[in-house]
């Protein structure tokens, strides 16, 4: 089922509310585009699904081939799978890739902070949740995409620079205050008082 972006928002504020809408939908749209039941079987042929356990038995497969795959509306990556304790079916359960994309973008958060600030450090959380790594979400477009969805959705008015240090990152640590801005991207919604975010 292909879910609209009013639908991809209802269901994150359901079922992850721990990061802001404004973050994750656009995420979302540029992952799957709005499909629950997408598949991605990475440096693998392109396959589709009608039906979950159609999408189940072709993740096994490849997975049993050697390869990851990522499922889903946040095309969660299928080496998260045991980790986060989920099936391959329940992977592609709309409420439940959300809470697994939700997870993920939490920790990559946690990292990011260490090396960003601002929204350099949530462009550094989009490039960890695509390619494992701070930067190289940076250099293959991914957190470009990310941004211009959220542009395009009205979520913020210009994609923000791709980050002066995307080569390598370095440590700075933050102040408490600006600290307590950061996370409210992360925790519930965006807090007008805290760093504007999104618009």
């Amino acid at each position: 089922m292909i879910h609209t972006v009013a639908a991809i928002t209802m269901l994150a504020q359901q079922c992850a509310p721990e990061i802001a809408t404004e973050a994750v939908v656009p995420l979302v749209v540029t992952e799957s585009g709005g499909n629950d039941l997408s598949i991605n079987i990475n440096k693998g042929p392109r396959v589709r699904a009608a039906l979950i356990a159609d999408g189940a038995a072709l993740v096994r497969r490849y997975m049993a081939a050697g390869y990851t795959v990522d499922v889903g509306l946040a095309q969660v990556n299928s080496a998260n799978f045991v980790r986060l304790g989920v099936t391959v079916e329940q992977a592609f359960d709309p409420c439940t890739n959300l809470r697994l994309a939700s997870s993920i973008l939490r920790a990559g958060y946690g990292l990011a902070i260490k090396h960003y600030t601002g929204l350099d450090a949530i462009s550094a959380t989009y490039s960890l949740y695509n390619t494992g790594t701070l930067t190289r979400g940076f250099h293959n477009g991914y957190v470009g995409r990310v941004w211009s969805a959220a542009s395009g959705m009205g979520t913020i008015q210009t994609p923000p620079p791709i980050p002066s240090s995307a080569s390598a990152p370095t440590a700075t640590p933050a102040s408490p205050r600006q600290a307590i801005a950061e996370a409210s991207w992360v925790v519930g919604q965006i807090d007008s008082s805290a760093v504007q975010v999104f618009k």
